[in-house]
């Protein structure tokens, strides 16, 4: 071995050894999405079947003066969940009858005091209306958890968490800006209880997903808006033509005019209602998910408007007692438009526990009507 030290080779200015060669990169092919599976809804019910327990429960009322009506309610929705499938699965409704007394009981003693109150003073109706309005978010939600807690599919419960604060924004305090905004901000509001609905419900643990913004409903609602202003505008111009081509001197106008504005004003809301239903309620269910599934609606408002004003002439014509005929079409049109795209199995949900819901709230924003709705 030569004892001169050893130099490393000299490189020239700008020269740089090049680097070693890296491995060709590792194309990675993004897997698509397992495609959803559609489980449709289906009602197995029958105007036959149904009639037979309406029949009964209307008698039974009216012979118990009313207390038989808490049975009724558990046989109805015990008839109809159960004649509900989803993936040939049918709901269960497991309510009992005696809180559902209790709770309208409770309910009829408030609704009776208000209307007496109208009687002995006015401000004390006003006060009391007022107390109601304080309650109505609270109504709401103990409204919703009872109906959720006693609903289960797969031997799961449904379950309603509670969130008292946002009811009362969501519920009560939004109508400030409603009121001073004069109605234009009605669905954003609609939109903000339509969320806290959707996104309080769970189930197996599971919570719901809403996805539709606020930008969302504001067609739906502009377009009806639109609509029954020009069809207001139309049908009064006809109507007051008419007025002055048949109208005397001297004469009073025809009341048969008078009741066709009326008749035109309602028959307009009826149409555009039947419209607006159905496009909520697939803006609604087609944007509500939970975990890996979603919803699909597809109401249509000319079948919906058909179903609405066929049921109505037939339980009119019937004298009230279509009226099971006429659920069950409903129901299993609303049944057949809906659907639940699955992203994986329905059966994979966890268990969550639940506690007892008083039924008083829930009779109490029934028979005050509370709108939860639309």
């Amino acid at each position: 071995m030569s004892g001169r030290m050893q130099h490393p080779p000299i490189v020239s200015a700008g020269a740089w050894p090049e680097p070693p060669a890296l491995p060709e990169p590792i194309a990675v092919v993004p897997t698509a999405a397992p495609p959803r599976v559609p489980h449709r809804f289906a009602f197995d019910g029958t105007a036959g079947e149904y009639f037979r327990i309406w029949i009964v429960n209307l008698a039974l009322s009216l012979v118990t003066f009313g207390i038989y009506s808490a049975w009724a309610k558990v046989r109805t929705q015990r008839y109809f969940y159960g004649n509900t499938r989803l993936d040939d699965v049918p709901f269960e409704y497991l309510a009992r009858p005696l809180p559902i007394l209790a709770g309208r009981i409770v309910a009829v003693v408030l609704f009776v005091g208000y209307v007496l109150a109208g009687q002995l003073s006015l401000w004390l109706q006003i006060a009391l209306a007022l107390l109601i309005a304080l309650a109505t978010p609270w109504l709401l939600v103990r409204g919703a958890a009872f109906r959720a807690r006693y609903t289960s599919w797969r031997g799961l419960r449904f379950r309603f968490v509670p969130d008292y604060g946002q009811a009362y924004v969501r519920y009560l305090w939004l109508g400030i800006p409603l009121v001073l905004t004069l109605g234009l901000l009605y669905p954003y509001v609609k939109a903000r209880q339509k969320a806290f609905l959707v996104e309080q419900h769970r189930y197996g643990g599971q919570p719901f997903g809403f996805e539709a913004t606020a930008g969302q409903f504001y067609p739906p609602y502009l377009i009806a808006w639109a609509v029954m202003t020009v069809w207001i505008f139309v049908g009064t111009g006809l109507l007051t033509t008419a007025v002055i081509a048949l109208h005397r001197p001297g004469a009073e106008p025809p009341a048969l005019l008078v009741f066709g504005w009326m008749a035109l004003f309602y028959g307009g809301y009826f149409v555009i209602w039947a419209f607006l239903a159905a496009a909520l309620g697939n803006l609604v269910y087609n944007h509500t998910t939970i975990g890996p599934h979603r919803f699909e609606s597809r109401l249509q408002g000319g079948r919906l408007l058909w179903f609405y004003a066929s049921n109505t002439v037939a339980v009119l014509a019937s004298a009230g007692l279509l009226i099971p005929w006429a659920k069950i079409r409903l129901a299993r049109y609303r049944a057949e438009r809906l659907a639940v795209m699955a992203g994986g199995s329905l059966a994979a949900f966890g268990v969550e526990p639940g506690e007892d819901v008083d039924a008083t709230a829930a009779e109490i924003d029934s028979l005050f009507d509370i709108d939860i709705g639309l």
